[in-house]
């Protein structure tokens, strides 16, 4: 629980006046976010990298949670019992049902969150009615929360971000994959949305005996303990399954950087993204990137990345609950010209290299975590601006 005394979770690269509240004046901002910030996935990474950054800004105090335990009603009751006298804004980094941690807490209440339908699970429904504001991270997020009722006013788009230190084109590649001249990389669990199995049957469609190249495949296992691979890969039969890498999981986020840059290529035909941290990571690596045309990652590809043709068809996994049974709409990649880049990339590898580099100098340069949080620091000030109308 948070004290008078010391602010243990005010996360350290916050100014030293903002662990003396005496000492602030009254009308100073304050930050309490609420999220993941432990761990090596998606949301683990967005938590850290953009409240680190905005803790370069405004004051932000943490309240760590590990699925839906941690210190939670402790903090909700300490930071303005301690913190009072600042105008304060509470963010939960979460998903959209989880974002219900709000219900309760101090100043203004803002849901960030991101989806890959175009119809929203019936319990985010609630939590995110109840917000003050509701954050997404891209433009296309913000198109199927209104479709889906929320008034777009209501709503602002904070990006995510990469961090340009760690992933970049230099950074020293890994010692661990075959000599093979040409590596595809795809990164992603293995399920249907991320299209883990078609890709893998693409590329042994694609490349023959006369092709030295290789497919590296990373992060299937997350959050599927469940996943027998060998029987998975068996079952699609493949011609060279001895061209496939696996990579076991990684014990800290910061070892993809050294894989990114170990590969020539990287390949993303999912069915639906929030975001796309791989997408942007790999690009910032500096990686020709084929990425499916649709949702998060459009965001910020630009012209800069190969674009899968796709057609939308209604989502037929039911990995969440409607009681309509409306599951929405995702994208249907075309892997014939999924299999066509691929074959582009491979035989015009220094043209596909020079547009990777451009790519890489386009997000490290838009997207960093820096950028993203001068965008929340922004909304967030906007939210205690004085309403003129008022005056």
């Amino acid at each position: 629980m948070l004290d008078s005394a010391a602010m243990t979770r005010m996360l350290p690269s916050s100014s030293p006046a903002a662990t003396s509240p005496a000492e602030t004046a009254p009308n100073d901002l304050l930050v309490h976010a609420i999220g993941w910030f432990d761990g090596r996935f998606g949301y683990n990474v967005h938590t850290r990298g953009l409240f680190d950054a905005l803790s370069r800004r405004l004051p932000v105090v943490a309240t760590p949670l590990y699925v839906r335990s941690g210190p939670l009603e402790e903090d909700k009751a300490a930071v303005p019992a301690l913190l009072g006298h600042r105008e304060i804004a509470t963010i939960a980094l979460l998903y959209g049902s989880l974002t219900e941690v709000l219900d309760g807490a101090a100043g203004r209440r803002i849901a960030y969150t991101v989806w890959e339908s175009t119809r929203l699970p019936d319990d985010w429904l609630g939590p995110l009615g109840r917000a003050d504001r509701i954050w997404t991270a891209t433009a296309w997020g913000k198109r199927v929360f209104a479709a889906n009722g929320f008034d777009p006013e209501r709503i602002d788009v904070v990006p995510e971000g990469v961090d340009p230190a760690l992933f970049h084109p230099d950074i020293p590649p890994v010692d661990a994959f075959p000599a093979a001249p040409f590596k595809f990389l795809a990164i992603g669990r293995w399920e249907h949305r991320k299209g883990m199995a078609e890709l893998v049957q693409a590329f042994d469609r694609e490349f023959g005996d006369r092709d030295d190249v290789v497919l590296v495949l990373a992060g299937l296992y997350a959050g599927r303990l469940d996943l027998d691979l060998g029987a998975e890969l068996r079952a699609l039969d493949l011609k060279h399954p001895q061209r496939l890498k696996i990579v076991p999981p990684v014990d800290a986020h910061r070892v993809f950087a050294g894989i990114y840059t170990a590969c020539d290529a990287f390949v993303a035909p999912s069915r639906a993204e929030g975001w796309g941290l791989p997408v942007i990571e790999a690009m910032a690596c500096g990686l020709p990137t084929i990425v499916t045309g649709y949702s998060g990652p459009t965001e910020f590809i630009g012209e800069h990345a190969w674009r899968i043709d796709h057609r939308l068809v209604p989502v037929d996994v039911p990995f969440f609950q409607r009681a309509d049974g409306d599951l929405g709409l995702w994208a249907e990649p075309d892997w014939r010209h999924l299999q066509h880049l691929m074959r582009e990339v491979y035989e015009n590898r220094a043209a596909a290299k020079e547009r990777g580099l451009a790519g890489s100098a386009h997000v490290r340069r838009t997207f960093s975590w820096e950028r993203a949080a001068d965008i929340a620091e922004a909304r967030i000030r906007d939210l205690f601006r004085p309403d003129p109308s008022t005056r």
